[in-house]
């Protein structure tokens, strides 16, 4: 699943919410202590890129090449498509008999 940057300071939002402190939550990145620290506030406040370490924390990743966030934790979206033609009073009460039978309701 892919984020923006904006998705991506959100989780981090939360994180530092769940934690207590954006100091807590950079506590657990590879950095040194006052680098892990501008780097949280800065992903924060939106004043640049999200640093790796960061979306290392909240497992998340950028591709190089595209600059793209990803989730690969997230499972994968998956869309059904279900498509039905009909014509007239008998064959629209057929077509909602399927589609209502297909996902498991009463017409």
């Amino acid at each position: 699943m892919t984020l923006t940057e904006r998705q991506a300071r959100a989780r981090l939002a939360r994180a530092v919410e769940a934690a207590g402190s954006q100091i807590a939550v950079a506590r657990h990145l590879p950095l040194t202590d006052r680098a892990a620290q501008t780097a949280v506030s800065r992903a924060l406040h939106g004043t640049r890129a999200i640093h790796p370490a960061v979306l290392a924390y909240l497992g998340l990743r950028r591709d190089p090449r595209t600059l793209v966030i990803h989730d690969d934790a997230a499972p994968p979206a998956t869309f059904k498509f279900l498509a039905v033609q009909a014509s007239g009073e008998a064959g629209v009460a057929a077509a909602v008999a399927l589609v209502a039978a297909t996902l498991g309701r009463d017409a």
